[in-house]
């Protein structure tokens, strides 16, 4: 499958999503077989397999939530909303909305919902307004939604307004400060703060690079990212250079000569869409022989197809399991297969944070149980969490410490690949970037 880039030229709209689209799960070579009766790629829809459950899919994380045959919710429904940039002169995200369509769809459908009770989802569109953002905030809250799956939201000025209400934001892809620190958010992945420390250390530790150049945009979280990174890099005995671009019209081809004038051992790019084909390009037409590093939705099929032989070798950022015969990234093809054609929604690109999400909620959803769920009880048991498993993503602990200074992460483990032969391949296991940074 192509996946829709829906990214702008604004350099803000793009770093910011960096890490989020990274966490795909790539197209590697020999990853179709799967357990039951038959390939999960080609288990639904089918002429004889009309559900997930029937596809018999075994060891994944829900596993232990699925009825023995599909089951309906029929009860009194459970409100959930969602805050996206579902449109926006600097972006639009409606993937991230479409992935909770999807996933909401499956377990309601098949799952039975939260002991017979049907989850419904409120979304709300901020198309890129901090007065928006802080309206979709108030609407969650008059709505009573026992928790806010967070989308893509840059101004995040509604987070506080949650926090506030004691309403918890689950997941998303991490923007703003108030993402990364608020104490009502949790989050399952490292924004590009992950990003920047992922490749910085698997530059300095196993490429042995000695100077790194690190290319961002002046927006301050970003910026933040990058200072991040670079004082990282100096703790391990490395020099960090940061060439910095506008958040407005970045040129990628003058920041790439800039930072190859520094005479970097490694290059890294935060940068996306837009950002990657001059970045990839350029670092070609000079004949750079330092490695090239950049995030993750740089990766995606339409820029891999776009580069050809040029995109090869080129090191990405990812945040999720890669090896697809792993049951949680079966299960998650053998959903997106089944109920995301209703809503356009693809395997690949930036949804598939959201889909984590929900699914890591809605597994402490049905610890708690339906009589039990209320903002308070989804946030005790958040905050509690240690080790618990993320649907195709690292394990997480909410206990605040994972990565200091940004108490809202739960987990900022960064997995990497590369291009090779037009598919991604991993060339490391699980990052502890929060670690290598301290």
């Amino acid at each position: 499958m192509r996946t829709r880039t829906l990214f702008t030229s604004l350099a803000v709209g793009l770093a910011l999503v960096a890490s989020a689209c990274s966490e795909s799960t790539p197209t590697t070579a020999g990853t179709s077989t799967t357990t039951g009766t038959s390939a999960t790629a080609d288990c639904v829809p089918g002429p004889s397999v009309t559900s997930v459950i029937d596809c018999h899919i075994t060891g994944s994380m829900l596993s232990s939530y699925m009825p023995a045959k599909p089951t309906k919710a029929t009860g009194t429904p459970i409100q959930l909303g969602t805050i996206n940039q579902d449109t926006g002169a600097t972006g639009a995200f409606p993937e991230l909305t479409a992935a909770d369509k999807t996933a909401f769809d499956f377990i309601n459908d098949e799952l039975g919902g939260v002991d017979g009770h049907p989850l419904v989802l409120t979304t709300c569109n901020t198309n890129f307004s901090p007065d928006l953002s802080q309206s979709c905030a108030q609407t969650m809250v008059s709505k009573k939604v026992v928790a806010v799956i967070g989308g893509i939201d840059v101004w995040g000025t509604g987070i506080a307004t949650l926090a506030e209400n004691k309403v918890p934001l689950v997941g998303g892809i991490p923007v703003s400060f108030d993402s990364m620190r608020s104490p009502y958010s949790f989050q399952f992945s490292g924004g590009t703060w992950g990003a920047a420390l992922g490749m910085s250390e698997y530059a300095v530790d196993t490429l042995k690079a000695k100077k790194i150049a690190i290319i961002y945009s002046e927006f301050p979280p970003i910026t933040d990212s990058a200072k991040l990174a670079q004082r990282a890099v100096a703790r391990h005995g490395g020099t960090a250079v940061l060439i910095s671009t506008p958040p407005i019209g970045a040129d990628m081809v003058a920041a790439i000569n800039q930072a190859a004038s520094t005479k970097p051992d490694a290059i890294v790019a935060l940068t996306a869409d837009a950002g990657c084909v001059p970045t990839i390009r350029t670092a070609q037409q000079l004949q750079l022989t330092m490695p090239v590093m950049l995030t993750g939705a740089c990766a995606a099929t339409k820029i891999v197809d776009e580069l050809g032989p040029a995109i090869e070798g080129k090191v990405f950022n990812l945040e999720a399991e890669l090896d697809q015969t792993k049951p949680d990234n079966r299960m998650y093809r053998a959903i997106v297969e089944r109920y995301g054609p209703k809503y356009n929604y693809q395997w690949q690109g930036a949804g598939t944070v959201s889909f984590r999400a929900v699914m890591n909620l809605y597994v402490q959803m049905r610890k708690i149980g339906a009589d039990k769920l209320s903002p308070a009880t989804i946030t005790a048991a958040l905050r509690a969490a240690h080790d618990e498993p993320s649907f195709f993503g690292h394990p997480y602990t909410c206990d605040g410490k994972q990565l200091d200074g940004y108490p809202s992460i739960c987990t900022a483990q960064q997995t990497l690949g590369k291009i090779s032969n037009a598919k991604i391949v991993p060339v490391t296991g699980w990052l502890d970037v929060a670690a290598w940074a301290r």
